[in-house]
């Protein structure tokens, strides 16, 4: 099965809707270009890595105007053939994964909800090893280890010269959850207060006496991005990859529901209270 990056599914639909927009079908365009009409059909289904002076053709023979937008489409096509860092773990990640990672690194906004576990933007390496170790997914050891350096490497968007801005509520059983041990869990809460003093950084705890919430149907996380192409994504992990969400009917109801998991939660000098009250008692 071929991998549909996001980048990829991306421009390949804004190019679909300026070329509908112009009034021509894929025929027409090939013709007039001397494509094959399956290049273009594999380009807007997201199933090619278009050369940029290709995307630059299509632009011109659809008399698409927009400065702006043109720039845009033609730097996410250039970012669509760039391989990131992640590309060096190969098979370690799932495509769903890679995918999340390409997202995280073109966000300017990441939410989170978790339950469970503290999100991986903000796991130590010790506690990391201690969720991926336990999973069973990977059975050999280094395949564990490459993993949780890629969790590790990913963090990297919280502190680049332009960070993302993180917002993770976190529910209080993440605080009582013993993972990897006393010690590693102790640290790993103190760890969260330190994150949560950086300015793009903000974590709650939604506290068991907030009663019935959204909370209780699942963690989800949602990207916000600029630019060409949707501008937010859902993403529901699970354990061997993930699940996106892009129709607006669903991002909207994952944004109401963080909203109200944000109000339920606790305010955040509360939050930083009660995460290092749990670490002293540990």
């Amino acid at each position: 099965m071929p991998h549909y990056s996001i980048r990829l599914k991306w421009l390949g639909s804004a190019l679909n809707k300026i070329r509908r927009e112009a009034g021509l079908t894929i025929e027409a365009a090939a013709e007039r270009l001397h494509w094959p009409q399956s290049k273009i059909s594999r380009i807007e289904n997201g199933m090619i890595r278009a050369h940029w002076g290709d995307i630059q053709d299509l632009l011109d023979l659809y008399a698409f105007d927009d400065p702006d937008q043109r720039k845009a489409l033609i730097a996410l096509a250039k970012r669509a053939r760039e391989r990131g860092w992640w590309h060096a773990y190969g098979a370690t990640l799932a495509h769903a994964f890679a995918d999340l990672i390409t997202l995280e690194t073109d966000s300017h906004e990441i939410c989170t909800f978790q339950n469970q576990l503290v999100p991986g933007l903000l796991q130590t390496k010790e506690y990391a090893l201690a969720v991926v170790g336990s999973s069973k997914v990977w059975e050999d050891r280094d395949e564990v280890e490459k993993f949780v350096q890629v969790r590790a490497a990913r963090q990297a968007i919280l502190s680049r010269e332009d960070p993302v801005t993180f917002w993770a509520i976190l529910g209080e059983a993440v605080l009582h959850q013993r993972v990897g041990g006393t010690d590693v869990t102790r640290n790993q809460l103190h760890h969260l207060v330190e994150m949560a003093s950086r300015p793009n950084i903000t974590i709650q705890v939604l506290p068991f006496t907030a009663g019935a919430t959204t909370g209780m149907y699942g963690p989800f996380t949602t990207l916000r991005f600029a630019g060409p192409g949707v501008t937010e994504v859902v993403y529901l992990e699970n354990l061997t990859g993930g699940l996106y969400l892009e129709h607006e009917d669903e991002v909207r109801r994952y944004d109401l529901a963080f909203n109200h998991l944000r109000a339920s939660a606790l305010p955040t000098d509360d939050s930083m209270r009660l995460i290092a009250t749990a670490a002293d008692r540990l």
